[in-house]
């Protein structure tokens, strides 16, 4: 009998363990001073945990299967951060534990009632109704299979969780709404915001599978999220006008700022704000309740200590009570 391994207790430097892993991602063979070696990351509950193979006669057996579930021993290591060293591995041979199990998610009912939540909340600031219906009428589309809320915002950083798309979109809601109090200004465009950042990342509905890549994952979410829209094009343009349409393409075009196509509208820039606000404060969260003793390591920063955090969970506050009209 194997059980899931505990990989954060595993993680600690030195710390010997053997357990069953999920590889959810083709894991990287890169060049080191004397061999090549394995560079990957194990998957759970919305956490990746990276891992190194040094022998051959250990990654060989990765490079065979692929992902799925495995028998690992490892051993705690750290250099420039923690990880894992895998020592042996196999192929679990069992059927009792299954994929799902080392996935985290959401109860879709209770993203539909925070969703619910954040409408109301958007209707006091600004947002019209006329704007939420044209959302419900947008996620009920066909070709998004019913899979927005079900769906993962990423494979590997944040939201990488079944529901993850929307709840990272969810909580963008609540940054704008603190943003159309903290600036009345943008009321004018409440509509317009509110249905940019439920569009902004619709894409990866087409970019991602099961929290894995697509089959045509190569033609990125902004791209399908574009091209989604289009579809939209004559509903939207009936209830709003050319001008709406135009712009919602801007956001999704350019809400990844400088690490994409630049933004070319104050909407588009506004909302990779909120995105990169959203996203990174859920990845160093996560990192934190990943990360052995006090500090992690950030791509920019080095070391960070860390601060006091609240449970492990990251699913949204859902209210009891609803003041909305907005079903999906």
């Amino acid at each position: 009998m194997h059980d899931i391994l505990d990989l954060k207790k595993a993680m600690e430097k030195g710390n010997r363990a053997r357990g069953l892993v999920y590889i959810k991602e083709k894991p990287e063979m890169r060049s080191g001073k004397r061999n090549d070696y394995m560079n990957g990351f194990f998957h759970l509950k919305e956490k990746d945990y990276p891992f190194r193979v040094w022998e051959s006669d250990v990654y060989d057996i990765i490079l065979e299967y692929g992902t799925g579930i495995y028998i690992v021993d490892t051993v705690g290591s750290e250099f420039r951060g923690a990880y894992l060293t895998v020592t042996n591995i196999d192929i679990y041979p069992g059927t009792a534990i299954t994929q799902d199990d080392f996935f985290a998610g959401i109860p879709r009912h209770r993203l539909e009632q925070t969703l619910a939540d954040v409408a109301a909340e958007l209707m006091q600031r600004g947002t019209t109704e006329k704007c939420w219906e044209l959302i419900d009428y947008t996620l009920r589309h066909a070709d998004l299979e019913d899979r927005f809320m079900v769906e993962g915002a990423a494979i590997r950083h944040h939201d990488n969780i079944v529901g993850g798309l929307a709840h990272h979109t969810i909580k963008m809601l609540r940054i704008l709404s603190a943003l159309l109090i903290n600036n009345p200004q943008l009321i004018e465009s409440a509509d317009l915001l509110t249905y940019a950042i439920v569009m902004h990342d619709i894409g990866k509905v087409f970019e991602y599978r099961d929290l894995t890549t697509s089959e045509y994952w190569y033609a990125n979410h902004r791209v399908r999220g574009i091209e989604f829209l289009s579809h939209l094009k004559d509903e939207i343009i009936a209830r709003y006008d050319e001008e709406f349409y135009r712009q919602v393409q801007s956001v999704i075009a350019g809400h990844h700022g400088l690490y994409g196509d630049h933004p070319t509208t104050v909407a588009a820039t506004i909302v990779h704000y909120i995105d990169m606000l959203e996203s990174q404060t859920t990845e160093l969260v996560s990192q934190q309740l990943a990360a052995p003793g006090d500090r992690l390591r950030h791509p920019d920063f080095g070391f960070l200590h860390m601060i006091p955090l609240t449970g492990e969970s990251g699913e949204p506050e859902v209210r009891e009570e609803k003041d909305s009209n907005y079903r999906t």
